[in-house]
């Protein structure tokens, strides 16, 4: 019992009621992720992908408030951008814990509206691969360009696509969406939407995505890097203090950014560094035990031939 007279359990909600909904945004290049990040925020939070030059090259985070839920929303690179490895980029979206801390609530899987191209199955292919299963559970479709439906409404859209498209809908729990980024004076669509992800914080029992669902190599960098992280807080905040003393306004938002993204990346770094020998030292000690359990069997095979 902690002394609020609060169970952990309820602890534990009361604290996730109190923090705004994290909300991730990921896609492919131009799906529209910054667009549909500006239209939830009711503001210019992203720069939009609409520019020539892809401009979302790190993961990005601002807060806002849709009506009384406050909300803070994380875009990210697009992935199968033409001049950068997709490794590289699902690794700078995976690094960035302290943006995430302690995990979104809600994946967006941003979509055009339109068909499942080849592209589009291979994103969801790579997204599955590096956060796990379980990131399903936790994501709703996200439509852009709703401007494009004709007078029909998102579900005709839907029963008439194609099945790859349907099926992996299903395979979403939170369903799926449509804005007119054309719009964003519509609050409407982005209050229904929030009320969909609502749902879906729900369905999860009002937790959200944690270390423990991403697959197992991943889990044990994450867990050594927020462990790494948490080592080094009294440097980082020394670090903060002499940015606040010497940085203001804009310059010290930015400043803080950069510092961010390099104490994550030297994280990273180590922790992939250190995981990487921990599993080459289980090789070392499983090699020999398996040599002896074969020359185990072996003999045993040999004393049996004998009699």
């Amino acid at each position: 019992m902690n002394v609020d007279g609060l169970n952990d359990a309820e602890q534990t909600d009361v604290e996730e009621k109190a923090q705004p909904l994290r909300i991730m945004l990921l896609g492919k290049s131009g799906a529209g992720k910054s667009s549909s990040g500006n239209t939830l925020l009711g503001k210019q939070a992203f720069e939009s992908e609409m520019k020539l030059t892809r401009v979302t090259r790190h993961c990005e985070k601002e807060e806002g408030m849709v009506g009384n839920v406050p909300v803070a929303v994380i875009d990210t690179p697009g992935l199968f951008e033409t001049d950068r490895n997709k490794e590289e980029i699902v690794r700078e979206i995976l690094k960035c814990v302290k943006l995430q801390e302690p995990g979104p609530h809600a994946f967006v899987c941003v979509v055009p509206l339109g068909r499942m191209t080849q592209e589009d199955q291979d994103t969801n292919t790579l997204i599955e691969t590096k956060f796990g299963p379980r990131v399903w559970d936790y994501t709703i479709v996200l439509f852009t360009h709703g401007d494009r439906l004709e007078g029909k409404t998102i579900n005709q859209v839907i029963t008439e696509c194609d099945e790859n498209l349907r099926s992996f809908i299903r395979k979403c729990s939170g369903g799926f969406h449509v804005f007119n980024n054309k719009q964003p004076e519509d609050q409407d669509q982005v209050a229904s939407f929030i009320s969909k992800i609502q749902t879906l914080v729900a369905l999860n029992g009002g937790g959200h995505y944690h270390t423990a669902l991403y697959p197992e190599k991943e889990r044990r960098i994450r867990e050594r890097q927020e462990s790494i992280l948490a080592e080094k807080e009294p440097e980082i905040s020394r670090k903060m203090r002499e940015l606040q003393e010497h940085h203001k306004g804009d310059e010290l938002e930015l400043k803080t950014k950069e510092l961010w993204r390099k104490e994550e990346e030297g994280s990273r770094l180590a922790a992939e560094k250190q995981t990487s020998i921990s599993f080459v030292r289980l090789l070392l000690l499983l090699v020999p035990l398996g040599l002896l359990v074969l020359l185990a069997l072996q003999s045993s095979s040999s004393l049996g031939d004998d009699l």
